[in-house]
């Protein structure tokens, strides 16, 4: 399995989003990228990343499907009529994704559980360090649900406290 990112957009589209919802006389944005990532506004959206993953197991690549904002998939078939052999939940395939900041943010918060299976923990880990070597304040926001949120909220609760 190998898992990259590309980084299609910088700080400066960021910027220019902030300075749209300004009024003429203001000074231009100077914010930086963690303090965006911190408060979650939507400038955000303006930090496009291109991730490609090759043969994870289907399944994996049926759980981050699952996440539909903010995000596109291209996922390899597994159709026979398409040139697929296997159409079981380990069959490897490949997976890209052209993905906001925010969707990676909203992802990684339900794909880094503890209660998600171990091989999602696992590729989304992965997709959490590639994107560390082209955004590491991004890397930094993208925590587990409990770790956002101060405790688990799901219905079957991994024991972290809740506040």
């Amino acid at each position: 399995m190998q898992i990259t990112a590309t980084k299609l957009t910088d700080i400066e589209l960021l910027r220019r989003a902030c300075d749209m919802t300004r009024h003429e006389g203001q000074s231009a944005s100077t914010v930086s990228l963690a303090a965006m990532y911190r408060c979650e506004h939507s400038p955000i959206r303006t930090q496009l990343f291109w991730i490609e993953m090759s043969r994870i197991p289907t399944f994996v690549s049926v759980h981050l499907v699952r996440h539909s904002i903010g995000v596109t998939h291209y996922v390899e078939s597994n159709r026979d009529d398409k040139g697929g052999k296997d159409t079981g939940r380990n069959m490897p395939v490949n997976h890209a994704m052209l993905i906001n900041a925010q969707a990676l943010m909203a992802m990684a918060r339900k794909r880094l559980c503890s209660n998600a299976h171990v091989d999602t923990m696992r590729v989304m880990g992965r997709i959490k360090v590639a994107v560390a070597d082209v955004d590491p304040d991004l890397a930094k926001a993208m925590v587990p649900d409990c770790v956002y949120r101060g405790g688990c909220h799901e219905l079957k609760s991994c024991g972290a406290r809740n506040e």
